[in-house]
């Protein structure tokens, strides 16, 4: 495979996202895709509560009265939702190894792809921490920093007034925020794009991947950093595309929605329970209406993220020969692939088979 730049890899990047996604033309394999893909992205990093600002309040004091209450409360929320991100972050750190296998050598069958990545992901998530673990002490000392400072100019300010000086401090607590989050995102974009691939394909060891991914990095620079700052672009691009889809796809969705509605409503608005019927009627409408949206959503940002999986793995493959095989094998390339062979695993033998159940 051609080494190729970071503006040619978009081409062929859309090509290989089309073919994962339509080639076979099923709603339902597109739909199991694309949760995968968006299943994947959504554990990227761990995250992590931050109990930096669960004193802030303290010192005020009506929030010291009930200080034992709303420490309770919020320990139960941080737990749930910790509870919650953490299982997202396990299973989104195998599916994100597993969507690397689908993109690369176009397989659907996720349950075999899942199994076979079940030892990597520990390596690939105790990598994926460190960037979570500097991100979480970097937000816990900016918000420490800023609450310090907001909760000493309450002691000397009017009850029901901000403190002079609130709004500058809350913007240079933002923009500290968010230029720690960029480069926590930019070093956890190299170990995904560059040194995830190596794990997920080879079953290397982190010493090996992180040396064979930051070689990349350190031989071409320059394209390094075309590579970043494309795919912020097109991030940008497709999210706006992503979102106008969101909209018109709701809108598509109120009509049936709409035309149900006022068929139930000629028809339920004389019996004497219109007030229960129509209550249930509408939460039923709108938990549809929401279903739909949610079923939309997977469909486009899975296609968006398979499709920067798919950029990622260009943009690597000429610089991995065994990626740059598998993505075009001699004599192919990418407007010229192959379709994908079905995936038919052998039949069990006889004998085998009350083990295999």
């Amino acid at each position: 495979m051609n080494t190729l730049s970071a503006s040619e890899c978009i081409g062929p990047a859309w090509e290989r996202t089309k073919q994962i996604l339509f080639e076979r033309r099923k709603l339902g394999l597109y739909f199991k895709l694309t949760l995968c893909a968006v299943l994947a992205e959504a554990g990227s990093l761990l995250s992590l509560p931050n109990f930096a600002g669960l004193r802030s309040g303290a010192a005020h004091p009506i929030a010291a009265k009930s200080a034992l209450a709303m420490a309770a409360v919020s320990g139960i929320l941080i737990f749930v939702v910790f509870i919650f991100t953490t299982i997202l972050f396990l299973v989104g750190s195998r599916m994100q190894l597993v969507m690397v296998d689908v993109v690369a050598t176009r397989q659907i069958e996720i349950l075999p792809l899942w199994r076979k990545h079940g030892a990597p992901v520990w390596r690939w998530m105790a990598l994926k921490l460190l960037p979570s673990l500097l991100f979480y002490v970097l937000v816990v000392i900016a918000t420490l920093r800023y609450t310090r400072g907001i909760t000493a100019r309450l002691r000397s300010t009017v009850p029901g007034q901000l403190p002079p000086g609130f709004f500058p401090a809350f913007l240079q607590f933002f923009l500290v925020i968010s230029f720690v989050s960029l480069c926590v995102f930019a070093i956890y974009w190299l170990l995904r794009d560059f040194v995830m691939p190596f794990i997920a394909l080879e079953n290397a060891s982190l010493a090996t991947a992180l040396e064979r991914g930051m070689a990349v990095v350190r031989d071409e620079p320059g394209q390094v950093v075309l590579y970043m700052l494309l795919r912020v672009a097109l991030f940008i691009v497709f999210a706006i595309g992503g979102y106008i889809v969101y909209v018109v796809a709701a809108l598509l969705g109120l009509v049936p929605i709409g035309l149900l509605g006022a068929v139930f409503y000629l028809l339920a608005h004389k019996s004497p329970l219109a007030g229960v019927l129509m209550g249930i009627g509408s939460l039923i409408g709108l938990c549809v209406l929401l279903v739909w949206i949610l079923f939309v959503m997977v469909l486009v940002a899975g296609f968006i993220c398979t499709f920067f999986q798919a950029y990622a793995l260009y943009f690597l493959g000429g610089r991995y020969p065994l990626l740059g095989e598998i993505l075009e094998p001699v004599g192919q390339s990418w407007w010229n692939l192959q379709p994908s062979a079905p995936f038919d695993p052998p039949p069990a033998a006889p004998g085998n088979a009350e083990e295999q159940l």
